[in-house]
């Protein structure tokens, strides 16, 4: 790990202490390896709150912040890692071990991860008035965590008329939802990526090709350009497979006259983007699906240009319902324009950080405005309209046309900033971009 992510995890340890105040103590815990079938496991991937605040890669641990000392670690943070061993180490990949856990992730004090339940009896820590803990990932444990974990969990039913327990989310999506310059720069990464392998995809769309192929340009690229992984399945949805929001056979022929929809972007260390553009398949819009793309379009650009401070995610979504319910009606496909959320359906957009729908709150209460946004938002802006075969009271010609246009957006002090603004989305673009490609 290089100084910069060191110094980047190291600041949210810091921040959760001060979020949490005096007399608290976290407990985090990381992911495990979860069964796929018979002896093949899922792919490792590291719980994302866990990771924001240690950057380690591992399974089978855990982490304990404090304001206080913490046991008898002498120190405010203590890692639990698996012991190193070298025959499991050659037949699973090799193991950071408690002894490099301070030189490679900056952490304090680290221990084997068997050590920790002696840190989890809380009952004769008098000091200690609040504990937060990860409980949706604490209960999805699977092998010796569990083990490790389960007393403490058992203890909890007797703790809590000590102490306050609290669940740790809620606390680290507030400090999530505003990023530091280092997210910034990951997300900024992601999408870029992401935009080059949109690029060097273009020529496999085109009739006669399947959605699948078109899935596969797009994950080898990914790869090729220095993402690790998905940032989320894809959605690659020919014609009417557009109406459906979260598509994912991917399995049907692209044919001549529909439009594809393409949903889809790559991560990089941990951090996710997430676009989506809609192409014509022969390369040329036809008159109604160019008229519904360029309503989109405008919905997509007015949005984009009001994401500053003080705008709510909530008024941005009545600003686009508006333009896109003024656009059908005056294109004489859409009589009554209060019906637009028929055909809109989902939200304008969502924060993105380590989740592609980042895990932050979006609420509005007496102590909180988390509708609003700040600097430091990323935000996605992603007007959608959609004709599904049978749609009451839209002409027949436009029925089975699905148009989504989504693009990743920071929020500052002056303009906001567009990460995907050089992946094409003008409809005349795309038409040159895809007779060139093909």
């Amino acid at each position: 790990m290089n100084k910069e992510q060191k110094t980047f995890h190291k600041s949210r340890r810091e921040l959760l202490r001060k979020a949490m105040g005096k007399g608290s103590i976290a407990i985090v815990f990381g992911s495990t390896n979860f069964n796929k079938s018979y002896d093949g496991d899922f792919r490792f991937k590291q719980y994302k709150n866990f990771y924001y605040l240690t950057g380690f890669e591992e399974p089978n641990s855990a982490i304990i912040i404090s304001n206080s000392k913490i046991g008898d670690s002498k120190s405010n943070e203590v890692l639990f890692v698996q012991r190193k061993d070298l025959l499991l180490e050659t037949w699973n990949g090799r193991r950071m071990g408690f002894e490099n856990v301070s030189q490679e992730l900056g952490i304090k004090k680290a221990y084997v991860n068997t050590e920790l339940p002696g840190f989890l009896n809380l009952r004769k820590k008098k000091e200690i008035r609040r504990v937060y803990v990860n409980f949706s990932e604490l209960i999805k444990l699977t092998g010796e965590m569990r083990q490790l974990a389960e007393s403490f969990l058992e203890s909890l039913n007797i703790l809590a008329s000590d102490v306050e327990i609290i669940d740790i989310a809620y606390l680290l999506g507030k400090l999530r939802s505003v990023k530091s310059e280092y997210e910034i720069k990951m997300i900024s990464k992601a999408a870029d990526i992401s935009v080059k392998s949109y690029y060097e995809t273009l020529d496999s769309i085109r009739p006669g090709k399947y959605e699948y192929e078109v899935q596969a340009a797009l994950e080898y690229n990914y790869k090729v350009f220095g993402s690790e992984d998905n940032a989320y399945y894809p959605i690659v949805a020919s014609g009417e497979n557009g109406c459906i929001l979260h598509y994912d056979s991917n399995n049907c022929l692209l044919k001549d006259g529909e439009l594809l929809l393409i949903d889809s972007a790559g991560e990089h260390r941990y951090y996710c983007s997430d676009i989506t553009r809609t192409f014509p398949i022969n390369g040329k819009f036809t008159k109604e699906q160019r008229t519904v793309y360029d309503i989109v379009l405008k919905a997509n650009k007015e949005c984009i240009k009001r994401c500053k401070p003080g705008t709510s995610f909530s008024k941005l979504r009545e600003v686009s319902d508006k333009i896109i319910a003024d656009g059908l009606n005056k294109a004489g496909i859409l009589k009554n324009k209060k019906n637009i959320r028929k055909y809109t359906l989902h939200g304008l957009g969502h924060h993105i950080g380590l989740d592609t729908h980042d895990a932050v709150s979006y609420s509005k209460t007496s102590e909180d405005d988390n509708d609003t946004l700040r600097p430091g938002n990323v935000v996605t802006i992603e007007p959608g309209v959609y004709f599904p075969t049978g749609s009451e009271g839209i002409p027949k010609k436009y029925w089975g046309i699905s148009v989504r246009i989504e693009d990743d957006v920071l929020v500052t002090r002056k303009d906001p900033v567009d990460f995907t603004s050089h992946m094409v989305k003008e409809a005349d673009d795309i038409e040159k971009f895809m007779s060139s490609a093909n």
